[in-house]
């Protein structure tokens, strides 16, 4: 790899780093309009087959998914933290491709040609 190749790509991981880690404010999840049943026995919609419209965040950790509640008054700021989540996931993969290109670049074997003795024939 040529020294001005090597520097481009040492330039471009310290942009997708530093761009990563300015997102603080981050959930892992997804954003999730529920229709679910009141408490309410005699609730008009319920009894007539309507749901509840409701607004949850969904997050699998071990394999189990839980629920929070969000509701309508934090349903921005949850959508917000989900999508600051993913960008900073996409910009980790993107930075993970530029050490990718840096690692085979930097090493000068090529396959068939390693930097391990060979062991002697028999």
């Amino acid at each position: 790899m040529e020294e001005r190749e090597r520097r481009r790509l040492l330039q471009k991981r310290k942009l997708l780093w530093k761009r990563a880690v300015e997102i603080e404010e981050f959930l892992r999840g997804s954003v999730v309009l529920m229709k679910r049943r009141c408490i309410f026995p005699g609730c008009r919609k319920c009894v007539s087959g309507e749901r509840h419209p409701t607004w949850v965040l969904t997050v699998n950790q071990k394999g189990k998914t839980q629920t929070v509640y969000v509701g309508k008054s934090r349903l921005a700021e949850a959508k917000r933290l989900v999508e600051n989540y993913r960008r900073a996931r996409t910009l980790m993969e993107e930075a993970a491709q530029v050490n990718l290109l840096l690692f085979r670049g930097g090493n000068s074997s090529r396959k068939g040609k390693g930097d391990e003795p060979r062991g002697q024939g028999p």
